[in-house]
């Protein structure tokens, strides 16, 4: 049996542990999500760099525009299994609820924006579907049936990005009924949207300014 003392320096160790562990997995999450799976692709099929086509992003939309669909389906699946998979090991390690938090967050850092190709990849929402698939199953499933409409009917990935991510964070609050995972939900989402924006800002801004909703659509 433990006394109070003893259990005071086990709390006390394990607690640091805990945290040690935390940084290990936010690291492990930011290189494994900057893992450059449609830059790979493209690379071995093509010999080329994506992101001197299309849009210039290394993510499964360009593959898709700028190969065919079948390879945007093979790099979206890549990219979906990759980030499930950095959620997973978060989920079954000794971490913090703001270990995994953090470290998911990161890992859509890193597809945005990876170390290995000088922090121009893509746009994150393969990868914050992926771990929202594992965390928050329900809404992350809604948001991705959301997307796919929404891209079919306006013909827009955009438009069922910008949608998906709204439909994320409200079933979020709806399901889970958790505020840290709302704001864990927002943050993620509003990578995703700057990074676009930032990307694509002098044909966004302008169609922004005149609100010219169909010209925004088609940006990607």
């Amino acid at each position: 049996m433990f006394n109070l003392e003893q259990e005071i320096i086990y709390n006390d160790f394990f607690e640091k542990q805990c945290i040690k562990m935390d940084y290990i997995y936010i690291i492990f999450a930011y290189l494994a999500g900057s893992i450059p799976t449609a830059y790979l692709y493209f690379k071995i099929t093509k010999n080329k760099d994506i992101r001197n086509y299309g849009s210039g992003n290394s993510g499964a939309l360009n593959i898709l525009r700028s190969q065919n669909l079948y390879s945007g389906a093979i790099v979206l699946i890549i990219d979906l299994i990759k980030a499930g998979l950095i959620a997973i090991a978060g989920k079954n390690i000794e971490i913090s609820d703001f270990g995994l938090y953090v470290g998911t967050i990161l890992s859509v850092i890193g597809h945005n924006y990876p170390i290995y190709l000088r922090f121009k990849g893509g746009k994150g929402v393969s990868t914050v579907a992926g771990v929202t698939l594992i965390i928050i199953t329900i809404p992350s499933i809604i948001a991705g049936i959301t997307i796919a409409l929404i891209t079919l009917i306006l013909r827009s990935p955009l438009w069922g990005i910008v949608c998906g991510a709204l439909i994320l964070n409200l079933a979020t609050l709806i399901f889970e009924k958790s505020i840290t995972l709302s704001i864990w939900c927002i943050v993620m989402s509003l990578i995703v949207l700057t990074t676009h924006l930032s990307r694509r800002r002098k044909d966004l801004i302008p169609a922004i300014k005149n609100i010219d909703l169909n010209r925004i659509g088609k940006i990607e």
